[in-house]
């Protein structure tokens, strides 16, 4: 679609992402008001095959539809690693075009943790409706408690729990036998602030199809995407302090200008949401001073707190039975008669997340038996460091398969059946990274440093959570017994330092980075209120997962969704001639 340079609306969103859907959509709801959505990435999302099609997820990593960030992962004194890609979504739908499907809400004890950034309303129960609101649940087969119907009903989302894959019926079975044999619960009810045990999947597919948001904005007439553009800078009245609108470069290079009468709204993202703030002369002084960027509002927290769960995955070689690599990655009649099913109908593996089962474990009495870790928790009033409100310590994805997107440094075996276990830290301890300019060319990319690591509380955490997790599946009741190797080389489980140098070497992003342009209560603490009104400009705004002050313990789609329609509100009301 082409938009004619100096067009005006009443409101624009940079970035077509998670959140940027679910509020030009919620804005649109009054007919006559006109919202621009302008997205670095293609258009056509709902309409795309590989992205619509879950098996195919992990292939799309690092494809077209991917930003790709180089990255610091870790950057301490004695160790430092660099990766390259980095996935984020670049495609109308943003990450919920790419991610992994997974639909948690996360704790209400870390929710509540918000508090201190942006006061009550942003806490638990005032949230709830929000992180509900996004979604329509089903459940077709009428497998699980209706009861489930509350976690949504009526949003342009639909989610599902993931269809059981009849051919892992024994995966499923044994998991389930040997987490039981741990003494860890099992649930089906993750959605009502509390998260402990092992769960079925609830995900962004439905009958067998991905469903990113790009879902809410289709078929609204008075919605222009404008994609395969990128923002060059905001347009900012310097003498009043506010947004007027956002200069775009487009795929040959023309610069072109575009106007809001009521709004301008940044979702970016979290990489280049503060990118685009410090390029328009918001950000820390120095920062800008380095790229000669006249300073408008000195925020000297834009792109610092970059939040992450850092997670360190492995593999097992399974007996055959037990694992879809033959469906799924390799040649031949399984894979071929997968495909079939697939093209025909959207039915079987292929519509699929693989991820049937998720854990949700504490493991207080692994942590208990590190010294540094009993310091710490005294040093904490006795309580956990890390949960210290009864969330769980680690998100474990167990995955039928060899995972490449867990697994990039390692090639697919040729042969044989496998699994991958993703263990996720969730509520690290160390300091947050940072995102900061590398030139003021809004073209190139920011220099992005997650720094992870930075306190080894950490790196202990990691540790005993892949004890746990070895304990589950190479000494769990029944699992233990179709386990028949590791790959590609054993874990020096009984070796603390060279724990410490596996979890150094082998950790990677759970895809889950947040914080950037943080929720506050002034332009001391963060760098928008809590309306998500930008510090310090007028008529500007940040939502998407840069505003999130305290990391969910959980995958963050969720609450980006929750953090779009809740910012959404807050425009609505303030804008009431509109939105009676």
């Amino acid at each position: 679609m082409t938009v004619k340079d100096g067009a005006r609306f009443e409101f624009i969103v940079v970035g077509g992402g998670t959140a940027g859907n679910i509020v030009a959509a919620r804005l649109a709801e009054n007919p006559n008001a006109r919202i621009l959505v302008v997205e670095a990435g293609i258009g056509s999302s709902k309409d795309n095959e590989e992205i619509r099609t879950p098996g195919l997820a992990m292939e799309i990593r690092g494809s077209q539809y991917d930003w790709a960030y180089k990255t610091t992962m870790v950057k301490r004194s004695d160790y430092e690693r660099i990766e390259k890609p980095n996935t984020r979504g670049k495609a109308l739908g943003g990450s919920s075009s790419l991610n992994y499907f997974s639909w948690v809400p996360g704790s209400k004890g870390t929710f509540d943790m918000w508090e201190e950034y942006g006061g009550k309303e942003w806490t638990w129960d005032p949230l709830l409706p929000y992180l509900r609101k996004s979604v329509t649940y089903h459940d077709d087969a009428g497998l699980y408690s209706p009861e489930l119907k509350k976690i949504g009903s009526g949003g342009p989302i639909p989610i599902a729990h993931a269809d059981l894959i009849p051919e892992m019926k024994g995966f499923r079975d044994l998991l389930t036998k040997a987490w039981k044999s741990t003494g860890e619960p099992v649930t089906e009810n993750i959605f009502d602030g509390e998260m402990r045990g092992l769960v079925h999947s609830v995900n962004t597919i439905y009958k067998g199809r991905r469903s990113g948001s790009f879902l809410a904005v289709a078929d609204k007439p008075n919605i222009t995407i404008l994609p395969e553009v990128f923002s060059k800078r905001l347009i900012i009245d310097e003498v009043d302090r506010t947004a007027k609108g956002v200069t775009v470069i487009t795929g040959s290079g023309q610069e072109l200008s575009f106007y809001a009468t009521r709004e301008v709204i940044v979702s970016q993202g979290v990489f280049e949401s503060p990118k685009l703030l410090m390029l328009s002369g918001i950000g820390p002084a120095p920062e800008l001073a380095k790229h000669n960027i006249p300073v408008i509002v000195d925020s000297r927290h834009v792109g610092q707190h970059l939040l992450d769960h850092p997670g360190v995955p492995f593999v097992l070689r399974l007996k055959d039975s037990f694992s879809m690599d033959n469906h799924i990655l390799r040649k031949g009649t399984l894979q071929t008669q997968v495909l079939s099913d697939y093209s025909k109908s959207h039915a079987g593996p292929m519509g699929s997340p693989f991820l049937e089962l998720i854990g949700f474990p504490r493991i207080d009495k692994y942590l208990e038996k590190d010294p540094e870790y009993r310091k710490a928790k005294a040093a904490n009033g006795g309580l956990d460091p890390f949960c210290p409100y009864g969330q769980p310590h680690f998100e474990l994805d167990f995955i039928p398969l060899f995972g490449s997107a867990f697994q990039w440094h390692f090639p697919h075996p040729t042969k044989g059946s496998y699994m991958t276990v993703m263990v996720d830290l969730v509520r690290p301890v160390s300091e947050g990274g940072e995102v900061t300019l590398n030139s003021a060319d809004p073209l190139q990319q920011a220099n992005i440093n997650l720094n992870y690591f930075n306190d080894d509380l950490d790196i202990i955490a990691i540790r005993e959570g892949i004890r746990f997790a070895y304990d589950v599946l190479k000494n769990g009741e029944g699992f233990k017994d179709v386990v028949e190797d590791e790959y590609p080389w054993d874990m020096p489980l009984h070796d603390d330092e060279a724990m410490k140098r596996t979890v150094l070497d082998r950790s990677q992003t759970s895809f889950h980075p947040c914080g950037t342009a943080r929720l506050s209560k002034n332009v001391q603490q963060g760098v928008v209120d809590a309306g998500l009104k930008v510090h310090g400009i007028k008529n500007l705004r940040v939502i998407d997962a840069s505003v999130i002050p305290v990391i969910p313990d959980c995958r963050i789609q969720n609450s980006v969704y929750m953090v779009a329609e809740k910012g959404a509100d807050a425009i609505k009301s303030d804008h009431k001639d509109l939105y009676p």
